[in-house]
């Protein structure tokens, strides 16, 4: 074989593989881009423009790749649902969103076509299977007249709807009168898809108590009535599924999975989710908004110690809402955050997407600007960040400040410096 060209063989290869990890620039043959860490006031570019449904661009601050993966033409907008909620199905070949016309759609990471509109009710709290990428959990809707005492699942490919577990007898048992259950809609189950957290209800929509559940040996873990004079915001399972998690009109209180050993996190309700910390452990991770001694700050609460970290403050020449998503598993110690309704224009805080570590003082990676300017709900950007924390999915009105959210998708940079 001629020497010269077996050599041009091997760098062409070794270039390719570097390409693939992420080494060098991309297929135009651009650098990679610089990283940007820490509080960083870089502005938005005011020459970006929404790009059109599919297209892929750079943030014009970080360099991030990014593309729009919805459109919310002739519909109010079709949005990634929650920062809790995992967007991305276990092999992140399939998405779903929520659509104004009140609907789920599945559609297709790649191509973007849409694969199927799910047959269930706009507060199903679907969550996708943990291993299986065609399959969603659900419940049957979260109010009286719909809702029931059961977990159900939906194939995507076939729309074929199931019932998985059926705990009508046993609630009933400890409660008569209960009705339906719901983690409204901020709870999520356990990493691996076997503990749940549910409130109960009664036919008037009285909260009767929470209880917890395991999936696979289909066992009741606990169930605790309200306590009195309180009632609950949500509940989750945590991460590992050793604890499950209520927010209380009165603060956010941690349960061992059983319902017993009642400890208080917070005295408020903040935006949160729950995460992994570095070491593997349950953790808790909010914004403070009160007027104690973590007022304005980022806070990680590790579960198994009650140990606290003070990650940045948002009131330090900020001040912004936020929200967490703590959904990328695979590399624990780690959250996305995303912020809205910005007070100090300007501000390093300001309508951005960033990954954010879980300890004291942690490092922030700045991932993108959202573009966004609306001020309702529905235009909040609710970014959640998949398993493999390899993308992050936003809602973004691309600049119109009306209620025309749309998803766009995120490539977090690969990086050694996440460990």
């Amino acid at each position: 074989m001629n020497s010269k060209r077996s050599t041009l063989s091997v760098l062409a290869v070794a270039s390719m593989i570097a390409l693939l990890l992420g080494l060098v620039g991309d297929a135009q043959g651009a650098a990679p881009p610089k990283l940007t860490w820490g509080p960083d006031a870089t502005s938005p570019s005011a020459d970006w423009t929404k790009p059109a449904l599919g297209k892929r661009y750079r943030d014009p601050a970080y360099r991030t790749r990014i593309r729009r993966v919805t459109s919310a033409e002739g519909t109010r907008f079709d949005r990634n649902t929650y920062s809790r909620r995992q967007a991305e199905n276990s092999r992140g070949s399939l998405f779903m969103t929520y659509h104004g016309e009140a609907e789920y759609r599945i559609y297709n990471r790649r191509t973007l076509t849409l694969k199927r509109i799910l047959d269930i009710h706009p507060d199903a709290e679907p969550q996708w299977h943990p291993t299986h990428r065609n399959v969603i959990r659900h419940i049957a809707g979260s109010n009286s007249s719909v809702g029931d005492l059961r977990l159900y699942q939906t194939n995507v490919r076939n729309g074929r709807t199931k019932v998985i577990a059926d705990l009508t007898e046993r609630i009933q048992r400890v409660w008569p009168d209960a009705r339906y259950l719901a983690d409204r809609a901020e709870g999520s189950p356990s990493a691996d898809g076997t503990n749940y957290a549910w409130i109960v209800f009664d036919a008037s929509e009285r909260q009767l108590g929470i209880v917890s559940y395991d999936l696979k040996a289909d066992n009741v873990l606990g169930a605790v009535p309200m306590r009195a004079g309180h009632t609950v915001d949500w509940v989750s399972a945590s991460v590992t599924g050793a604890y499950m998690a209520a927010g209380y009109d009165d603060g956010t209180y941690v349960y061992d999975a059983d319902l017993t050993n009642l400890r208080r996190l917070t005295l408020t309700g903040e935006h949160s989710d729950l995460a992994l910390n570095a070491d593997g452990r349950d953790a808790y991770v909010y914004i403070d908004f009160s007027a104690g001694p973590d007022a304005g700050w980022l806070v990680s609460i590790d579960l198994d110690t009650l140990e606290r970290a003070r990650i940045f403050d948002v009131y330090d020449d900020a001040n912004t809402s936020v929200h967490i998503s703590g959904k990328g598993y695979d590399r624990p110690g780690w959250v996305v955050v995303s912020t809205y309704n910005c007070k100090e224009p300007g501000a390093w805080t300001c309508e951005k997407v960033m990954a954010v570590e879980m300890v004291d003082g942690g490092r922030v990676l700045n991932l993108a600007h959202t573009y966004n300017c609306g001020d309702e709900y529905w235009t909040e950007p609710h970014a959640v960040v998949n398993r493999s924390f390899t993308r992050v999915y936003f809602n973004s009105d691309g600049g119109s400040c009306g209620t025309d959210a749309e998803v766009y998708l995120l490539r977090v940079p690969s990086t050694r410096r996440f460990r």
